[in-house]
């Protein structure tokens, strides 16, 4: 349950930081802090997250429950905040051992990572969402409370934004990619056989090989995996040395882009690792 709970706020704080005024952000940010709220709460308060009947509390009775916590300490310095402190707050970074380097007897201990709720921002960002959900009136959100709900994040019990962020992008990359093979694809429809030839022999005159001064980025001409031609022409390769080219086809127009090439080449890395 936990472990949902985290991945329903994520989704939805991710949709709000995209689309912080879409028709669709009052559900979102109702939806994300009660997750949010309730996998905080089920961690430290477990016989809080719910009423006696089972029922899970509304984000308004998990943020009463934060507020009269006596572990949540109040800050003083801004009002309706309060503070969970790091569970591990002396935790130290990995120093290095056995370097030449002086700095590394002063290497500093990682800053207490404590979760920060914003239970006046938050409560208000409910008040403005109400009336739009349920018809009377409308409601806008601020910079503010995305910012009080991204900071929830900080707390163990959630601790997954960036996997979420990370999720995206490679679906974003995959999307990218399937749109670029299939207009790739109807060029190759629409010029043909003979114009595909007859472009993959120009592309040697058209592409600017490795060169060790003038173009030490580049790579030699690839095999393009759309139209199979020696034809995919790249700037430079993926980051891990894997050669895979990031650049376009000459004859098809397939592009490649850095972050494809990134997933490419981290797959052949774990197959021949699996390989070996």
């Amino acid at each position: 349950m936990q472990s949902e709970r985290a991945e329903t706020y994520a989704k939805c704080t991710t949709d709000l930081e995209l689309a912080p005024t879409a028709a669709a952000a009052a559900g979102a940010f109702d939806t994300a802090l009660t997750n949010g709220l309730a996998a905080i709460v089920a961690h430290e308060w477990s016989t809080q997250v719910a009423y006696a009947d089972g029922r899970i509390k509304s984000a308004s009775a998990l943020l009463k429950v934060v507020e009269e916590a006596e572990e949540a300490i109040a800050d003083p310095e801004q009002a309706g905040v309060f503070v969970l402190p790091d569970p591990e707050p002396d935790k130290p970074a990995a120093a290095p051992t056995d370097t030449p380097w002086p700095w590394v007897e002063d290497f500093p201990s990682l800053p207490p990572l404590d979760t920060r709720i914003n239970v006046e921002t938050l409560r208000d960002g409910l008040r403005r969402t109400q009336p739009v959900r349920h018809a009377s009136g409308t409601g806008t959100l601020e910079r503010r409370h995305i910012d009080a709900l991204l900071a929830l994040d900080d707390h163990i019990a959630l601790q997954c934004l960036s996997s979420e962020h990370a999720d995206r992008a490679w679906e974003d990359a995959k999307d990218a990619d399937a749109h670029s093979r299939a207009r790739a694809a109807a060029l190759l429809l629409r010029i043909g056989d003979e114009e595909a030839a007859r472009r993959s022999q120009t592309a040697a005159e058209l592409h600017e090989p490795y060169h060790p001064k003038h173009n030490p980025e580049g790579l030699d001409l690839q095999n393009c995996p759309v139209c199979g031609y020696e034809s995919f022409s790249s700037d430079h390769q993926d980051d891990h040395g894997m050669g895979l080219g990031v650049g376009q086809c000459l004859v098809c127009h397939y592009e490649r882009t850095a972050d494809t090439a990134e997933e490419e080449a981290q797959a052949q890395i774990f197959a021949t690792r699996w390989a070996d």
